[in-house]
């Protein structure tokens, strides 16, 4: 079986893309492991300007969303029946007509939507996104073979909007192997760090949340600590604001954009990670943070909730508000004080390892191709 993974993109791990660096990953060790596996991808800048890889890529130069861009045609022309296409995000126009080829030929194609379907999500945009679905995105999901999720928030979201019986949860991986862990040891904190890296989406990652959450644990409760914000934006400047009246701007360190080496340094030093986002697929930050010992805090929508209680490696909010973020951030201060964050590190490793070994994940995904 071959099998090919279409994405915007280049599947490049050093961009703040969460899908591409999930089909990175996913097509590494779907190739470790005996597949026949390449990614194709449409950009703009169809340049190979990504880190050595172990399968094939091939770019297609994006000249406009209503057209096939040039050579991709005749490269599904050119396979067979036992090949697979995966397509990964929604309200992708190319992928329609992609997907419309695939099955003259009489391929098949299975869908991952990696949350562009979660309730949230469809708030941006909402009449657009509905006007797309019954023009074009119905026929496309009704068509795949089978529907691909990574959370459960997804499901939901998706069942308000099409009819599919074919469908399984699957979640992302993430290896041990990937995050080189620093080898200096991080100093005991003076004070307690909490941590947030990602793009800084105010509605999406609920930063509004996690500003007042913290305001409301350092100025009301009293508690000391800082909040660490890795990652950029257009809304920076409305978080810089927002936290100087909530009069924390001394406590928030806003530290830009950070990939490879000096982000795992930053996140290695935190006491805790922080996710309080309305919506989420599976967030891989979430384990990058756990491979490093990090416990983590996080919402139910980010679908980590579960996984965090089950492994007992960080805390799952009840609700996601400032008031109950405040208190899990006191819960986890005196955690690191009585020495229980040490059994919560041990658990987190132990979690990504057990629940999210891409050898195992990637043997749930061959029952979904077949």
């Amino acid at each position: 079986m071959e099998i090919v993974h279409v994405i915007l993109g280049k599947a490049n791990p050093n961009r703040m893309n969460g899908v591409n660096k999930v089909v990175n990953s996913l097509a590494t060790h779907q190739t470790e492991l005996g597949y026949n596996v390449s990614v194709w991808g449409i950009t703009k800048n169809p340049v190979h300007d990504y880190p050595k890889r172990n399968y094939t890529t091939l770019l297609f130069k994006e000249t406009s969303k209503l057209f096939l861009p040039e050579g991709l045609r005749a490269a599904i022309l050119s396979k067979y029946q036992k090949t697979v296409f995966h397509f990964h995000g929604g309200f992708i126009p190319q992928f329609i007509l992609i997907a419309q080829l695939i099955l003259r030929q009489g391929l098949d194609y299975v869908f991952t939507p990696h949350g562009s379907y979660n309730t949230i999500a469809m708030e941006r945009s909402n009449w657009k996104k509905k006007l797309y679905i019954n023009l074009f995105e119905r026929a496309f999901v009704k068509n795949a073979k089978v529907l691909h999720f990574i959370g459960k928030s997804e499901i939901e979201g998706a069942k308000k909007l099409f009819r599919f019986k074919k469908y399984q949860l699957v979640p992302n991986g993430q290896s041990l192997e990937e995050i080189t862990i620093p080898a200096v040891s991080k100093n005991e904190n003076p004070v307690p760090i909490f941590g947030f890296c990602g793009r800084l989406d105010i509605k999406t990652k609920g930063l509004d949340i996690l500003l007042r959450g913290f305001s409301e644990y350092h100025i009301k409760k009293g508690f000391k600590g800082e909040l660490w914000l890795i990652g950029d934006g257009e809304e920076k400047d409305e978080l810089v604001n927002l936290a100087q009246n909530l009069n924390i701007a001394g406590q928030v360190k806003f530290l830009g954009s950070l990939y490879g080496k000096e982000k795992i340094e930053k996140m290695n030093q935190l006491d805790y990670f922080m996710l309080t986002s309305r919506n989420e697929g599976l967030p891989g930050v979430v384990l990058e943070a756990s491979v490093l010992g990090v416990p983590c805090i996080v919402s139910k929508a980010t679908n980590m909730g579960d996984y965090i209680t089950e492994h007992k490696a960080g805390i799952t909010l009840r609700k996601n508000t400032p008031s109950v973020v405040a208190n899990a951030m006191q819960t986890a201060v005196i955690w690191k004080h009585n020495g229980k964050i040490k059994s919560l590190k041990e658990n987190a490793k132990n979690m990504v390892k057990n629940q999210f070994n891409w050898k195992k994940i990637v043997t749930q995904l061959e029952q979904v191709y077949a």
